[in-house]
């Protein structure tokens, strides 16, 4: 038809007007910095390199830190995180030396989520962290807080404030200087003139953060946008920038926000539909015409704040109402511009947590039940075991592998499985890892804790043991292949994904065994890597 052929000319022409941006054929305007260059694929999820160009990945490590010395770990819960409290740092940014600070809560797991908050102008990190209710705040919704540190948030500089927040967040996340961050649930809050730089840093790197918070100084400049929307998105070229959904909420201290507020309603195709709440007015995402996936579910939503009803909320409240904000949402790395969803809870996904004490160590697993399964019928189910990669946990596998959905859809029961944590020195903090290549350690029998678990999932669910499967990733993948080896009676077939059992293909360890191991091996481009 005549309206598709000029469809199809519109986006024949984003495709070279973009190739132009990329070529160098048209000038950015002020905004010329790498964070504003379409050679920037701007997200923590993916290898920061110029898109184009091949990726080389660095050689790891396998053991690059000292073990703790076990009397620090003596009377601590190994689940959660031991560095906690307050972290005072500086690093130089350019040639500028910056400081921030760093709040860890106790009682915190391993891929955990943070909070990037960006205060006033001529406020210590220290000095800010004592005199508002942020500290309490991390201790009730288990959070990291990185609070940034300025004399005065530059507008036009705000290239060099990008590289100040970006490189705390990379330094901290990437080298897990202190604590384990997850990289799918980092958010960027900004507070009075904080905001605007917040607001701002967010946008540019919409395919990394999941939804931002901003109360304060929203006059940010529209030739800032302007740029933003003449650039491709960070995973699809065909796509523009904007068309990145952005959760936000906004509360305009400035009276001139109206651009800020427009483009981040755009980004979730918003329209008028006279909704509020107790802060001000509420847009919903609009679906995508065609896009009926998994990670392209319309869920985002923008507030903007009203000041009637802003002024009735104290501040406190409004830090904590920002908080549950932004947590409501998750990131996650994948195709494209990676996969904006839901944060849910444990309860949320609908998995049940065991405790079992398993040669003398406190271990665990979570239990998915699909809702077709009905006690004391005369029915068997599949069972799928799910193993998670090194640093996280079962929880985490949860969340980013949606194996319960598919258990619900089909009608399998799933198991995933949660690695005890390892002080073997591939960190700077015991981390959750399955004790196999390049990880064995004596005294933790992985066998012993596969074998309890089926055990218990045999006797308490009706479990058709001759369908029983095991699925991992990375770790988890490697940890999957060890069970071809150490158990393969107990399962009808492996899918291990991104993880060989060696340094290369012909350092595998054969499978010797009598018994047949249906494999599905998947690995990605990236997998691979030099010893």
């Amino acid at each position: 038809s005549a309206s598709r052929t000029f469809r199809i000319l519109l986006q024949s022409e984003r495709i070279e007007f973009f190739r132009k941006i990329v070529e160098g054929g048209i000038v950015l305007g002020q905004y010329q910095s790498y964070h504003f260059s379409p050679l920037n694929n701007r997200s923590i999820l993916m290898p920061r390199i110029p898109k184009g160009q091949e990726y080389k990945p660095e050689k790891r490590l396998e053991n690059a830190f000292a073990p703790i010395n076990e009397e620090a770990l003596a009377g601590k819960n190994p689940y959660f995180q031991i560095n906690t409290g307050c972290f005072l740092k500086e690093f130089a940014v350019g040639e500028e030396i910056r400081k921030y600070c760093l709040y860890v809560p106790e009682g915190l797991s391993s891929k955990a989520p943070a909070a990037v908050l960006f205060p006033d102008g001529g406020i210590s990190a220290d000095a800010f962290l004592k005199t508002s209710n942020w500290k309490a705040l991390a201790d009730q919704y288990k959070v990291i807080l990185i609070v940034l540190e300025s004399g005065g948030w530059r507008k036009d500089q705000i290239d060099k404030e990008f590289d100040y927040a970006w490189a705390v967040i990379e330094e901290e996340f990437s080298k897990r200087l202190t604590v384990d961050i997850c990289e799918s649930y980092i958010y960027p809050i900004g507070l009075e003139a904080g905001a605007y730089v917040a607001a701002a840093f967010a946008a540019t790197y919409s395919a990394t953060f999941p939804a931002v918070a901003a109360d304060g100084d929203l006059d940010i400049d529209p030739k800032l946008f302007e740029t933003l929307e003449r650039l491709p998105s960070d995973g699809i070229d065909t796509w523009g920038k904007k068309e990145i959904a952005l959760p936000a909420f906004l509360i305009d201290r400035s009276g001139r926000g109206e651009a800020t507020a427009s483009y981040l309603k755009e980004t979730i195709r918003a329209k008028e539909e006279g909704l509020s709440n107790a802060y001000g007015r509420v847009y919903l995402e609009q679906p995508r015409r065609g896009a009926y996936f998994v990670n392209e579910q319309p869920i985002a939503q923008v507030w903007i704040g009203e000041k009637e009803q802003i002024d009735r909320v104290s501040r406190e409240t409004l830090n904590e109402e920002m908080l549950k904000f932004v947590q409501r949402y998750a990131r996650w790395g994948g195709f494209g511009n990676n996969h904006l969803r839901a944060k849910r809870t444990l309860e949320e996904t609908g998995a049940v947590r065991v405790y079992k004490e398993i040669d003398g160590l406190p271990r665990y697993w979570d239990v998915f039940i699909p809702s077709c399964y009905q006690p004391g019928e005369q029915k068997e189910y599949p069972l799928v075991v799910a193993i998670h990669g090194f640093s996280c946990n079962s929880e985490y596998f949860e969340q980013t592998s949606d194996w319960q959905r598919l258990a619900e859809e089909r009608g399998f029961f799933v198991v995933f499985a949660s690695a005890y944590p390892r002080n073997v020195g591939r960190s700077r903090f015991p981390l959750p890892g399955w004790c196999v290549w390049p990880m064995q350690e004596e005294g933790i029998d992985e066998t012993s804790y596969f074998r309890t678990m089926l055990d218990d999932m045999e006797e308490k669910y009706p479990i058709d043991k001759r369908r029983i499967y095991a699925v991992g990733h990375s770790n988890g993948g490697r940890m999957t292949q060890s069970l071809t080896r150490t158990m393969p009676e107990r399962f009808a077939a492996f899918g291990p994904t991104g993880a060989l059992g060696g340094n290369s293909a012909d350092a595998i360890e054969p499978i010797h065994t009598q018994i047949p191991c249906p494999i599905a091996f998947m690995m990605g481009e990236y997998d691979l890597r030099s010893s």
